[in-house]
């Protein structure tokens, strides 16, 4: 049985500028809403390597277009809780760069600071139960690719892991995938 956890292509929305907290709150809506840059592909390798996959996804625009973008196909199946891990925003009184806000509010987020997202316990809660999903599907498709998001790949990795899954490889950039297998 195989599960591929592949991260999303490079969304157009996945760009750096200076912002307000404000500012910050409409970049994550609208990286929330992108499609997959046209400038961005997977590698030929990884489309190939993923023929006769049930294809999961995703509702976020990025993993969905990611999967048509990679294996040609529409997703078999469309999950709501592979969304990735929210990105929270703090109210704080300065401008900074895009990307220094998402570092800034995660590392908040993950020392349990309240924001109006779903908490960080909560999330690696979901990670855990999609893990479970996931092998629970392997047993009617034992080849599932997953499109998803960096930071749940990796947390459902890790509970697949748990679970006695071999992780083969990982990544966390644009189109890195994680393969996990395990023996019948």
């Amino acid at each position: 049985m195989e599960i591929v956890l592949v991260r999303h292509g490079k969304p157009i929305a996945a760009i750096n500028p200076k912002l307000s907290a404000v500012g910050f709150e409409s970049w994550v809506q609208d990286y929330n809403t992108s499609l997959i840059d046209t400038e961005s592909f997977p590698s030929e390798t990884l489309g190939q390597s993923l023929e006769n996959y049930f294809i999961i996804t995703s509702h976020l625009p990025r993993a969905i277009d990611s999967a048509k973008i990679c294996t040609g196909l529409a997703p078999h199946l469309v999950l709501k809780e592979l969304r990735e891990m929210e990105i929270p925003s703090y109210q704080l009184p300065f401008k900074l760069k895009a990307y220094t806000w998402l570092a800034l509010n995660r590392i908040l987020w993950f020392i349990g600071i309240k924001s109006k997202v779903e908490p960080f316990k909560e999330a690696k809660i979901r990670a855990k139960n999609l893990a479970i999903e996931l092998v629970e599907l392997t047993m009617q498709y034992p080849k599932i690719a997953v499109f998803g998001h960096g930071l749940m790949n990796k947390y459902i990795a890790k509970e697949l892991e748990k679970l006695g899954w071999d992780c083969s490889s990982k990544g966390k950039s644009y189109w890195s995938s994680i393969k996990l297998k395990k023996d019948v």
